[in-house]
């Protein structure tokens, strides 16, 4: 039992406390004129633009029915730009939203603080050279491992993965978690680059996140990250909100993809096109060698048939081989026997002029004793001077007694 007993209080449904909100504010802001800066506008193809109006401190949706209908002289208000409009405050009742219902809309110089920060910092970048083409570093054609800098609960990081794996699910993922909106997101961001900068454990890597107003896409035009993508050594591809969308990390990075889905297919090839292409090139070589082979054994038995054909040709040569080979033999034969009749004649001769073989028919060789002189003239020797014969056998010792030319 209820110690305080319960007031006769009415329940509405949901449908009746939106209707009666929508009565309450549709009656109460039927002619308003609101201020504020566009944020994440977007024409429809019905023609109505659909965008938030912003300061520092609130945000509310609005929407310009039939825009280029209703303002033919005006140009179309754009993320950035600061706009005074006005119209009534309505109630969307599906959504229980309340909105800006746009009657009419002007557009002011001044652009956004946050547009005017991306301009300067985009160009502060540009001349310092971070944009620069030719120091973009081309992706692998086929990367092993994928680091994914990013938030792990977002449809972004679904996307990936379901198109990466589908088309080469060999592929490593490594995902490094991280905030992608809010004050600590670009540090956040930042960090994860470096990560995978110092472990070296990718081959490539995407840094990104699904679409979103420019409040939500500002960690990605921060200096930190656009300097961390900048100093990495492993290619970085920047896939950040819609085609539309451009970031500073987009200029800064290796390639630019227009989605997060788009990052996942330019960075990995499809496994079957790539075996597709293997199967198609081994065919064409096997079919080389096969032609090559082919056109081998046609050669070879070209050949063949020449040289059976040729047989005779070879017989007569072999018969006048062994003539030549006949004939040199025999002039050869010729040769040694001249030879071996000059060389006995020649030793005939040495034979002959052998001082012994002179002393064996008698005759001697005469010396002065003194000096060893052979004596060839009497006239050379004296009276009593002595001389040693040297005979075939044995040598004497004279003396001169007399001598006679």
């Amino acid at each position: 039992m209820a110690l305080f007993p319960k007031l006769d209080i009415k329940v509405y449904t949901v449908s009746e406390l939106t209707a009666r909100l929508k009565q309450l504010v549709s009656g109460r802001f039927r002619d308003v004129c609101v201020e504020g800066e566009v944020s994440n506008a977007k024409l429809y193809p019905s023609g109505h633009l659909y965008f938030t109006l912003k300061d520092d401190a609130a945000m509310m949706k609005a929407v310009a029915f039939n825009y280029y209908g209703k303002f033919p002289d005006k140009t179309l208000i754009k993320d950035g730009d600061t706009v005074t409009c006005e119209g009534k405050v309505d109630v969307y009742e599906k959504r229980g939203e309340y909105q800006l219902i746009v009657s009419d809309v002007t557009i002011k110089g001044d652009q956004g603080d946050l547009y005017l920060k991306f301009l300067a910092l985009k160009e502060k970048l540009f001349k310092e050279g971070l944009f620069d083409e030719a120091k973009k570093k081309p992706l692998p054609l086929f990367p092993e491992r994928i680091g994914i800098v990013t938030s792990p609960v977002g449809a972004a990081i679904r996307d990936m993965l379901r198109i990466i794996y589908g088309k080469f699910e060999n592929v490593a993922v490594l995902i490094y978690s991280a905030k992608v909106q809010g004050e600590e997101a670009p540090h956040e961001i930042a960090e994860g680059i470096e990560y995978f900068n110092q472990t070296k454990e990718v081959d490539v890597i995407i840094v990104g996140r699904g679409g979103g107003s420019l409040e939500d896409l500002a960690p990605f035009n921060e200096e930190i990250v656009a300097r961390a993508i900048y100093a990495c050594a492993i290619p970085v591809v920047s896939a950040v909100g819609h085609e539309i969308d451009f970031t500073i990390s987009d200029f800064v990075a290796d390639l630019r993809a227009p989605t997060p889905t788009a990052a996942a297919e330019k960075v990995v090839q499809d496994k079957k096109e790539v075996q597709g292409v293997i199967e198609a090139m081994k065919g064409a070589l096997v079919q080389g060698m096969h032609k090559k082979l082919e056109r081998s054994k046609f050669v070879f038995y070209q050949d063949a048939m020449e040289l059976r054909e040729r047989k005779d040709f070879f017989t007569s040569q072999s018969m006048y081989l062994d003539e030549l080979l006949g004939n040199l033999m025999h002039s050869f034969s010729l040769y040694m026997k001249d030879t071996r009749k000059k060389v006995d004649a020649l030793s005939q001769r040495i034979e002959d002029l052998n001082p012994d073989n002179i002393l064996k028919r008698g005759y001697s060789i005469t010396q002065k004793k003194d000096t060893g002189e052979i004596v060839f003239d009497s006239g050379s020797v004296k009276k009593d001077e002595g001389l040693i014969v040297s005979l075939h056998k044995g040598k004497i010792e004279v003396s001169v007694t007399d001598s006679h030319s």
